[in-house]
């Protein structure tokens, strides 16, 4: 037997025998990470209490685990966790904001196929989960809840002016929008029956003209990064630029010279309107649920799914998707993703929404929530959330609010309030 021979056989066998001994725990390994010890940071947006029964059923079955919590603003949350890791202190995992990928998508690990795979993400997950998957199917989060655009309407209003169910169409809703309108001598709103046109005193404006944009199959952004704001789509023979269309009907809302008028600048924020009573229909995210019951206790409101094109199209609403992410930074990351896909798991995702009057993003859950008159409205609303590619939150947030302000103001025409928005997203 040749040198060559004997060095193929023994190493052979030593690689045997590192592989038995990670397999039994003795040398660290994917089967000694499982149950490794260790510190873990979490950041997230909600209260502590929250996340207290999760943290403790993961405890019992990894007891050397400790779990700091720490809750964050989401507005402070993107300068936070980059000084965060430019001190070396970054937390171990996140919750992470679907408008923040396209910006710090490099700063997330890929979660190891030993704890996820793409096709768990693609079947158990809500269909706007997908954009947590990179380029080559590689996973950057795993969805933990979600806040979706949804109408929120005052039923006392309504059976005013004899409307007894929600609109399922924009058409519906511009014609039931006038109808609950009502002015003074002086053409002073009194009652608003909707509230779009204008961002000055809407705060949910962007998130309004995104939905319509998205339906109208306006993508703002590409999948490549390019700004097609405007453009007209590639894969139809439409003669009309979707948002043009869209930031049309948008803005007629708020116009003084349209029978559709039924908003002003004049009037408070609109969900401050809404639970004074003076709102018909309120366009805000599930998130907000709470808050408006908080506000006005005695407030009689239901809540429906948003408006479409049409009854046959597919439904798309906007909004974000909160997943749980572990930053490329993280110390512990198999650890990190362990926690992650433990309370992502149908049991904890279930007792999770349920602490914060939400729904799951798992589709194995989702049906649960059928008979209840709010949250069956949850579930459509996140099966239909769509994320767009968005470059800087910030500043697209920025850019879209003046676009509709220059219009509201007659600032600019249709078309160059498009195209200096354009401009602007290609800045950067």
């Amino acid at each position: 037997m040749s040198k060559f021979q004997v060095g193929i056989i023994l190493g052979a066998i030593v690689l045997l025998t590192v592989a038995v001994l990670i397999i039994t725990g003795i040398l660290p390994g994917l089967r000694g990470d499982e149950n490794a010890g260790g510190n873990i940071v979490m950041w997230g947006f909600e209260d502590e209490n929250v996340f207290n029964n999760p943290f403790h059923e993961f405890g019992q079955s990894r007891p050397n685990v400790i779990i700091r919590y720490q809750k964050k603003n989401r507005v402070d949350f993107e300068g936070e966790f980059l000084n965060a890791i430019a001190r070396g202190e970054s937390p171990d995992i996140i919750v992470f904001p679907s408008n923040l990928l396209s910006k710090h998508k490099d700063k997330l690990s890929f979660a190891p196929s030993s704890q996820i795979t793409e096709r768990e993400i693609t079947q158990q997950f809500v269909e706007s989960a997908n954009s947590f998957l990179g380029q080559q199917n590689d996973i950057l989060g795993i969805p933990l809840y979600g806040d979706s655009l949804v109408l929120y309407f005052n039923k006392d209003i309504f059976t005013k002016n004899l409307v007894t169910m929600p609109p399922k169409t924009w058409n519906e809703f511009l014609n039931l929008a006038q109808k609950m309108t009502s002015k003074d001598s002086s053409g002073n709103i009194l009652v608003s029956g909707a509230a779009l046109g204008r961002a000055s005193n809407i705060n949910n404006a962007t998130g309004i003209l995104t939905a319509l944009f998205l339906q109208a199959g306006e993508k703002i952004v590409n999948e490549k990064g390019a700004t097609v704001l405007g453009d007209l789509p590639q894969d139809s023979n439409a003669q009309v630029r979707p948002a043009e269309e869209a930031l049309r009907f948008f803005a007629d809302f708020a116009n003084p010279t349209k029978t559709a008028q039924s908003w002003s600048a004049a009037l408070p924020e609109a969900r401050d309107t809404f639970t004074g009573g003076k709102l018909a229909m309120y366009l805000g995210f599930s998130g907000e649920y709470d808050l408006i019951r908080s506000k006005n206790p005695h407030l009689n409101f239901g809540v429906s799914a948003l408006p479409q094109l049409s009854k046959e199209a597919r439904p798309i609403t906007s909004g974000q998707l909160f997943a749980l992410s572990v930053p490329m930074a993280s110390k512990n990351q198999n650890l990190a993703w362990s926690l992650a896909k433990f309370l992502t798991a149908s049991k904890i995702s279930a007792l999770f929404a349920a602490s914060k009057n939400n729904v799951s993003p798992r589709r194995d859950v989702l049906p649960s929530y059928s008979g209840d008159s709010v949250k069956s409205v949850f579930a459509e609303s996140i099966l239909a959330l769509k994320i767009w590619n968005d470059p800087d939150p910030v500043r697209s947030e920025g850019i879209l609010r003046t676009m509709i302000e220059d219009l509201a103001l007659g600032k600019s025409t249709m078309r160059d309030a498009i195209d200096k928005a354009k401009a602007k997203f290609n800045q950067r």
